[in-house]
């Protein structure tokens, strides 16, 4: 081997320093808030991996490091935002009758998503796919047991004869779908003169689901 190959080889061994881990806590901190703002503003599907390198001030090669795809940063995206929205519902505890405390778990989720619609948008209106080898998001994350909580808050209303009989599970999931519908009407038709509030639309569907008394 001549000297400069020599050289070579041992620059090459030698390389770029490591990061600390402070230091790539920090990049990927940056990268997120990046791809946050990327997405609010113009975009899942009009944002690209180096469009989010760019703006991040890494090299494409770097982003990739910490993310494997787009996809990947989303799903990020997405914990975070239910990572709040959990910690505040298991703030209503678990003391006192069920049926209320059902009614405020709902209440805050509502106002979550209605007092952040552009994550409403980023979770619930961009499809979430996978690559060769991945899991979906409800597959490989904790978000079905996290959701878990409005059965086991019906079957408690059940046993205090605040809510219908029947299969818990099956009324929760009527439960966050409407949810689901009030928070996405509200947020995506704004403009459509709705005669009733959030919180009273919640009432009303409240007392059909789960006759519960407004």
């Amino acid at each position: 081997m001549s000297r400069s190959s020599a050289r070579v080889s041992r620059a090459s061994r030698i390389g770029r320093p490591r990061r600390t881990p402070d230091q790539s806590a920090e990049v990927r901190a940056r990268v997120i808030e990046v791809a946050r703002r990327l997405f609010a503003e113009e975009g899942f599907e009009a944002v690209s991996m180096r469009r989010i390198a760019a703006s991040a001030g890494c090299a494409p090669m770097t982003l990739y490091g910490y993310f494997h795809s787009k996809n990947e940063i989303l799903r990020y995206i997405w914990a975070v935002f239910f990572d709040e929205l959990f910690a505040r519902i298991a703030s209503v505890g678990t003391e006192g009758p069920a049926h209320l405390r059902l009614r405020r778990v709902c209440t805050i989720y509502l106002d979550y998503w209605i007092a952040h619609p552009d994550r409403y948008r980023m979770v619930f209106l961009n499809e979430d796919r996978v690559g060769p080898g991945e899991r979906y998001y409800v597959e490989s994350s904790a978000i079905v047991e996290r959701y878990g909580c409005f059965s086991d808050l019906v079957a408690a209303a059940q046993a205090e004869g605040m809510a219908w009989p029947g299969d818990p599970r099956r009324l929760a999931e009527t439960l966050v779908c409407g949810l689901q519908g009030i928070a996405h009407c509200l947020i995506t038709v704004p403009e459509y003169p709705w005669s009733a509030s959030a919180e009273q639309l919640l009432e009303r569907m409240l007392a059909v689901v789960l006759r519960l008394a407004a």
